[in-house]
């Protein structure tokens, strides 16, 4: 899959690309929105329905016995 992105306009619905993008065949394509002037969250709704509990979440163990960690160096960021 390669992925290509472009700033466009949406009129009536209608998402301009641009001619070099332009795609001949009718190649089914995967498309995603970023609102660049939107201030509001995005709500994407969840694919299983009901209440979020502790089974939606699952633990995550990280080695962290080898990371050398540099108070200095990370302040500076």
């Amino acid at each position: 899959m390669n992925a290509i992105a472009f700033q466009s306009v949406v009129e009536d619905n209608t998402i301009h690309v641009p001619e070099q993008y332009r795609i001949e065949n009718s190649s089914p394509v995967l498309v995603t929105i970023t609102l660049m002037s939107d201030n509001r969250p995005i709500i994407i709704p969840r694919r299983k329905q009901g209440r979020v509990t502790e089974k939606n979440f699952s633990a995550m163990k990280i080695d962290t016995k080898n990371f050398k960690f540099n108070r200095e160096e990370a302040n500076e960021r």
